[in-house]
């Protein structure tokens, strides 16, 4: 059984999406009453790459279902580039502003004493675009499969134009004299 590139990358695409939705950090704050702490996605963390991303994958995916081999090796080289993006995004990215923490939490703002640590998001979604990097390499260094061609080398022998209409619709050529030396 010969696994296929694009299954990987189906994978990664949709674990990337996955990880992209879950929280990368979290924000905790003490006031004088009491203290809390609450989980900031990744979306408002990263201005909404760590969902585009994935999507540019899965949609890369569909295409390469559609085109012949230049096409997905073209499309191959584009995905790695946006594996390259998911792992830049996933180890480069910092801790969200302060902005981002006080819309995710309004008290955390009025108590003005936050910390923010991040949870393995972000490595898990680099990761995943390690997985992306790897599986367009492999697309686009795969040799190409051929495709099988039908009968083409079998004949038949027809006596009459009704076992010629027969042969046709079993996917034989009554006309092909290649093997006759023809």
């Amino acid at each position: 059984m010969r696994i296929d590139p694009r299954l990987p990358l189906l994978v990664a695409g949709l674990a990337g999406l996955i990880v992209g939705n879950v929280p990368w950090w979290t924000a905790a704050w003490t006031s004088e009453f009491a203290g809390s702490e609450v989980s900031i996605g990744a979306q408002p963390g990263t201005g909404g790459l760590s969902g585009a991303l994935p999507g540019v994958v899965l949609v890369a995916v569909l295409l390469t279902l559609t085109l012949a081999v230049r096409g997905r090796r073209i499309v191959g080289v584009l995905t790695a580039l946006v594996g390259l993006a998911m792992i830049a995004v996933g180890l480069t990215v910092s801790s969200p502003s302060d902005a981002v923490v006080t819309q995710a939490a309004p008290a955390a703002g009025l108590a003005g004493a936050s910390s923010v640590t991040a949870t393995a998001g972000p490595l898990g979604y680099a990761l995943c675009g390690l997985l992306v990097a790897a599986a367009s390499g492999w697309l686009v260094a795969r040799p190409p499969v051929p495709r099988p061609r039908g009968n083409t080398g079998a004949r038949q022998e027809v006596a009459s134009a009704l076992d010629s209409w027969k042969a046709m619709d079993e996917g034989l050529d009554p006309t092909d004299d290649e093997r006759d030396g023809a």
